[in-house]
């Protein structure tokens, strides 16, 4: 388990299928706007490298429209519930990639998670998606951990030069570490780089002081590269667990953990 090279993550990103689909989880913060220009900064430095990149907003509600199949106004509910649409990778409409609304189906594999495991929920997430494709679950930190629990999976935390930026940054740490995943902050540069650098301090020094948590931080140029290396692959199929959670029910754990105190 300590040997160098080795975490408790590894199963999930080793030997997966070739060129299968994989997944980053990215906690949102309490007002999602705020970051998602650190999200398209993101995902332009992926698909700068060639990759295929797809965006799951947990942070927004899918809509009912059924006249599109590439998934972007389908939402992630539908396309879960749907095995006909298969293979997404990139939008129709020319756009550099794929956004997706995904609250309601992010809802629903939680509850798969909490009845059969986060691997069957993962394999099921990743399941619509081309081969290639990487998958950016932009979300609450508390459905994240939901999601994912005890994987020790990597989850980025987006830091901005905004108020309340390390509140939101160390709340998201705070839940994913306590969830049994490994947050690592990522600044994105701003016209104000000594403030940022505080609030990142901040973070780190409140995570090593009151969780015993010493904190890895990402440059913004090494983003695409470290995400590629950290991403969750999808998990081989398990057998006999007959349980896919695609009906969103009353999930309240995460919202109830979320409410707690965050700085201790």
């Amino acid at each position: 388990m300590f040997e160098p090279g080795f975490d408790q993550a590894s199963g999930l990103r080793g030997d997966p299928p070739a060129g299968g689909p994989v997944l980053m989880p990215v906690a949102s913060p309490a007002q999602p706007a705020r970051a998602y220009e650190w999200l398209c900064t993101l995902a332009a430095s992926l698909t700068a490298q060639g990759r295929a990149v797809v965006i799951v907003d947990g942070t927004a509600t899918e809509a009912t429209s059924r006249d599109r199949h590439d998934g972007a106004h389908l939402g992630l509910m539908r396309v879960l519930q749907d095995p006909s649409i298969a293979h997404l990778d990139r939008p129709t409409d020319g756009a550099d990639w794929l956004v997706m609304p995904g609250a309601a189906g992010l809802q629903a594999l939680q509850e798969t998670a909490q009845a059969a495991g986060a691997q069957v929920a993962l394999s099921r997430l990743l399941t619509p998606f081309a081969p290639g494709v990487l998958v950016l679950l932009y979300a609450p930190a508390f459905s994240l951990a939901g999601l994912l629990h005890g994987t020790a999976a990597r989850a980025l935390v987006p830091v901005i030069e905004q108020p309340q930026s390390s509140i939101d940054a160390y709340g998201a740490v705070k839940l994913l570490h306590t969830a049994g995943l490994s947050p690592v902050l990522a600044p994105l540069a701003s016209s104000a780089p000594a403030a940022l650098q505080t609030v990142v301090s901040t973070v780190a020094d409140t995570a090593q002081r009151h969780l015993g948590l010493p904190l890895d931080s990402w440059p913004v140029a090494t983003w695409a590269l470290r995400v590629q290396e950290s991403a969750i692959a999808r998990p081989r199929p398990a057998h006999a667990h007959g349980y896919h959670g695609l009906v969103p029910g009353a999930l309240h754990t995460g919202r109830a953990a979320a409410t707690h105190s965050l700085w201790s």
